[in-house]
């Protein structure tokens, strides 16, 4: 499984694109004559709150971690890395949009067109919205000379989402063939409230050796849960905590016998 999660870094690297917690849900989008522009997606769209895993909102604790959750730790800190730090470049370019104005066109639709900077590169990007009767189209278009292939009105990713921003999804296309639609990834997402929702990712480039797998990230109240297929050995592996105490477990072929074992807001190990 770890060579798979390996992988899976390289489909998120090359997907590019990430945010944190679920929030947002409620933007009403149906705003009729289309006179204001649609409310942007929200940022949960796109991302994972892995924090009990080392982001900082766990205290600290005079035990060593026990096996089963630096186990799962180990798998789930892989996710996080490729999440959050692989997808930053992308992340801050869409985020940018929030700071300017979007202008009507005269089809209907409306764009965002910005400039922001990341890490040194410089990305012009045009971000549209087409409202149609129930749902939104977008699509993220940037230019950015320095990549290579250098990237010209290059369609990053496009997606729908609801009038009222509660589902949706966006399909990413890959950068190294700028001329060519090949689409290799997917994230379709719900929010339900701020404690409440689901986000899916998915390969979809038939090139890779992880097309066709997933991994699905939900919470419900403070019940997180991470479920990961691998497609091509029919494998699932689970890791669920609570966001509050941050005890939880795994289930994971080939560990503990395939059994769910446990571990305690103090990250020892515990038998259920």
């Amino acid at each position: 499984m770890f060579k798979k999660i390996r992988d899976l870094l390289i489909f998120v690297l090359i997907v590019s694109l990430a945010f944190s917690t679920f929030v947002g849900c409620g933007s009403d989008n149906d705003n009729g004559d289309n006179a204001t522009p649609p409310a942007l997606p929200p940022d949960s769209s796109m991302s994972m709150d892995l924090t009990a895993f080392g982001g900082g909102k766990m205290a600290p604790s005079s035990q060593a971690p026990g096996k089963n959750f630096s186990n799962a730790a180990v798998r789930v800190l892989l996710l996080d890395t490729a999440i959050i730090v692989a997808f930053l470049p992308a992340t801050v370019v869409f985020k940018a949009a929030k700071s300017v104005e979007p202008v009507k066109q005269d089809d209907g639709s409306w764009l965002w067109s910005y400039k922001t900077v990341f890490l040194g590169q410089n990305y012009e990007a045009n971000l549209t919205a087409s409202l149609e009767p129930d749902k939104v189209i977008w699509t993220m278009k940037v230019t950015n000379p320095a990549f290579k292939p250098p990237l010209k009105d290059f369609q990053w990713y496009v997606g729908e989402s609801a009038l009222n921003n509660s589902y949706g999804n966006w399909r990413f296309f890959d950068h190294t063939t700028p001329n060519e639609a090949n689409e290799i990834a997917r994230i379709d997402w719900t929010v339900k409230s701020l404690t409440k929702g689901e986000l899916i990712f998915s390969s979809e480039d038939k090139k890779s050796q992880i097309y066709g797998d997933k991994v699905t990230y939900s919470l419900d109240g403070t019940t997180a849960l991470i479920t990961y297929f691998d497609a091509s050995e029919n494998m699932t592996a689970e890791v669920t905590w609570d966001t509050a105490t941050t005890a939880g477990g795994l289930k994971v072929p080939g560990y503990n016998n395939g059994e769910w074992a446990y571990w305690d807001e103090n990250k020892q190990d515990v038998v259920k």
